[in-house]
């Protein structure tokens, strides 16, 4: 998919880290109006650092296809895109699947959440879930694709789980998934995993005419947004 930019010598300690992972933060949970130009001297006053980082990690971001860019005219975020998040969630599909269908998992490190009142800890609990599955598979390639459409599709993940019938039926298909785990069912699981991720990609084209229509009439100030971004990086 794309280089692992962390591995560069001192990436991690420099203000083009930070800078990216604010800027970053803002692109993915849609914190700016799709079609925002994404000024380099603007960004840079409002976090306090020389325009250079700032450049480094947009040109980052524009790499790995976070943002766009147009010659003459600089960075731009983009909309919320419909065949992108289905091909993530099927990438993810993909691996998780090879990993059942091989017996790669430990069924007993899976533990179901105390609570699923909290749409923020279960998407966290989706997450880690299938990173851990591909974890399992040792294969640095499917585990670094499925940590990165984790993140490209965090957003209309979130939004999935706002809507209560989706809530429900995701906690009782993922209880499911557990319990056919457990038994070593595999062909189930794969069953399962296939009925989930099929209706996730089903909802996709909703969710992002919510997400972008919500995106575009953000009321807070996304300079704003992107300064406390910078405080926590």
């Amino acid at each position: 998919m794309f280089s692992h930019h962390e591995d560069k010598l001192g990436w991690g300690r420099s203000k083009a880290s930070r800078a990216y992972k604010a800027l970053k933060k803002l692109v993915v949970y849609c914190q700016v109006p799709p079609g925002t130009r994404l000024d380099a001297i603007a960004i840079s006053n409002v976090l306090n650092t020389s325009v250079t980082p700032v450049r480094e990690a947009l040109i980052q971001l524009e790499t790995e296809e976070y943002i766009a860019s147009s010659l003459g005219y600089g960075y731009f975020t983009q909309k919320l895109n419909v065949k992108k998040l289905s091909d993530q969630f099927d990438c993810v599909r993909i691996i998780i699947t090879h990993a059942f269908r091989e017996n790669l998992c430990e069924h007993s490190k899976f533990v179901m959440l105390p609570s699923w009142d909290d749409c923020y800890l279960v998407s966290k609990f989706l997450e880690s879930f299938c990173e851990s599955v591909a974890e399992a598979t040792k294969n640095d390639r499917m585990r670094y694709y499925v940590h990165e459409s984790n993140i490209r599709t965090r957003y209309v993940r979130w939004l999935d789980l706002q809507r209560p019938e989706r809530l429900s039926r995701i906690r009782g298909d993922v209880s499911e998934l557990l319990e056919l785990l457990d038994k070593r069912d595999k062909n189930g699981g794969i069953a399962n995993l296939d009925r989930q991720f099929s209706a996730v990609i089903n909802a996709i084209p909703e969710l992002v005419l919510e997400g972008n229509d919500r995106a575009g009439n953000t009321k807070e100030s996304w300079l704003q947004t992107l300064s406390s971004n910078w405080a926590e990086s």
